[in-house]
């Protein structure tokens, strides 16, 4: 049986709002710790927290991940949930390979945590040397080996044993860039704060979409495009696993004429130069297993931008609501479901081409990855259904002198998904077909999930046109 457009759009709301109920459901739900109650033989009060493997990490970043405190009083039939709670916590920090938490009872009714850490390698200094396609699998679509980027990258995890960030990025080649960040979420426990500066240059960019596909064009003798990018943002973490995100950003874009010439509405109203400021406020609620892949557990963000606040003299006017929930859930011994929707509206019913980026760009549904949908307002649903084939399992490297790479974990998962998405645009190109129009994908893969958080995904996909093909991607964004 076949739904008609209303039909869908319906089975479509329903989903979302039993998906936003499981999500609330679980963010209202919190282990109990039994403070100030009196100790009865059923609870134990934490005496002591020992730590050990941590040589760069401070201790008080570690501390900040468990689900109990020294003091605390807590039921005896509820420590291994504390304690697997705690240890996801600590491993989704990315600062660890491994993560150990053993406790011991003592004669007096007091309990004693052990947590051992295994950390990782902070340091990262390597040649850059990347294709810059929205993914690899239009990369390899494409052929274009003149589209590659060379340079050097500076990467300072745990910066000062903090959990802080440090990033140098310099690029030449197909784009030119120089970017640094710093992010420290964990200054005075709670809050934290980052900036970011980042500096582009391109000779080849996509001016206008066709066919579903970006057009790339140059321009000669000169740089097509200038992009220059500044932010400073303020977090507040209320609890483990609530944050709060406020972010001014300052963005500016420089394009030849050349190029506003074959597409007046590349920036705004025929401009060759646009500049803006924008405001966002960001609320995160992440409980999952992993953040890398989960299995169990409940992702909600919420995100509200305003762009252009009118101090630049910008044309730019948009009030935006960006959406994610996540949902995964155990089926059984080996297998797991997980669920994602995902959608962005706007006030603006037009945008300029450079920021009217819809599905296919940051997202994309599966079956899709050679194509955009380019939309103001969009929206996104993905299922997928795994079977454990391998579960996870440890491997010492004996010839290893690094302990941070002396040992690895893998394992390895059967997957069948079915995306399905919609992206609305306003008096679209007749060509680009795809767009006010619902769109879905379907196949089957097999996923590798490392140490490192690295996951390679290998899918054969089918879209609603019939295209199909094998596509590969993996995470190794840095």
């Amino acid at each position: 049986m076949q739904l008609n457009e209303d039909g869908q759009k319906i089975v479509v709301i329903v989903w979302l709002v039993i998906l936003a109920t499981c999500s609330f459901e679980a963010y209202g739900r919190k282990l109990e710790t039994n403070s100030g109650k009196t100790e009865t033989k059923d609870s134990v009060l934490v005496k002591q927290i020992i730590i050990s493997g941590n040589k760069v990490t401070k201790p008080r970043v570690i501390l900040n991940e468990l689900e109990f405190v020294t003091g605390d009083t807590l039921w005896v039939n509820q420590l291994g949930q504390f304690i697997t709670r705690s240890r996801d916590n600590l491993l989704n920090t990315s600062l660890f390979n491994f993560v150990t938490i053993t406790y011991s009872n003592q004669l007096d009714g007091t309990v004693i945590f052990h947590i051992k850490v295994d950390e990782r390698w902070y340091w990262w200094f390597f040649p850059i040397f990347e294709h810059t396609d929205r993914n690899l699998s239009s990369f390899l679509e494409s052929g274009d080996w003149s589209r590659m980027n060379y340079g050097i990258y500076l990467k300072r995890d745990n910066f000062r044993g903090r959990k802080e960030l440090l990033k140098l990025r310099i690029k030449l080649g197909f784009s030119t860039q120089f970017s640094l960040r710093f992010d420290s979420p964990e200054y005075k426990r709670k809050t934290g704060w980052g900036m970011e500066v980042n500096a582009k240059a391109f000779n080849n960019i996509p001016f206008v979409t066709i066919e579903n596909r970006p057009v790339f064009v140059s321009v000669n003798n000169e740089m097509s495009q200038f992009y220059y990018k500044s932010a400073v943002n303020y977090g507040l973490r209320t609890d483990l696993y609530q944050r709060h995100k406020l972010e001014l950003t300052y963005e500016g874009y420089n394009v030849s004429d050349s190029i506003i010439d074959i597409n007046p509405n590349y920036l705004t109203e025929g401009d060759s130069k646009m500049e803006y400021l924008s405001l966002s406020y960001q609320f995160k609620y992440d409980k999952r297993d992993s953040k890398v892949y989960p299995l169990e557990g409940t992702g909600f963000q919420l995100d509200a931008t305003k762009l252009g606040l009118g101090v630049l003299n910008d044309k730019l006017d948009d009030w935006s609501l960006h959406l994610l929930i996540q949902q995964y859930a155990a089926l059984g011994k080996r297998w797991h479901w997980g669920g994602v929707a995902e959608g962005r509206i706007g006030t603006s019913d037009a945008l300029p081409y450079v920021l009217n980026q819809g599905l296919g760009y940051k997202t994309f549904m599966n079956g899709y990855e050679l194509y955009v949908m380019d939309g103001v307002r969009n929206g996104m649903i993905q299922n997928k259904l795994l079977f454990t084939l391998l579960e996870p399992r440890v491997k010492s490297i004996g010839f290893m002198p690094l302990t941070q790479f002396a040992k690895i974990h893998y394992a390895f998962y059967l997957k069948a998904f079915f995306d399905t998405g919609y992206a609305w645009q306003s008096n679209p190109d007749p060509a680009n077909d795809m767009v006010n129009s619902w769109q879905y994908g379907y196949g089957i893969g097999l996923d590798l999930v490392t140490f490192y958080d690295k996951v390679f995904s290998f899918n054969y996909s089918i879209n609603k046109l019939g295209y199909h093909g094998f596509f590969v991607h993996f995470n190794l964004d840095l």
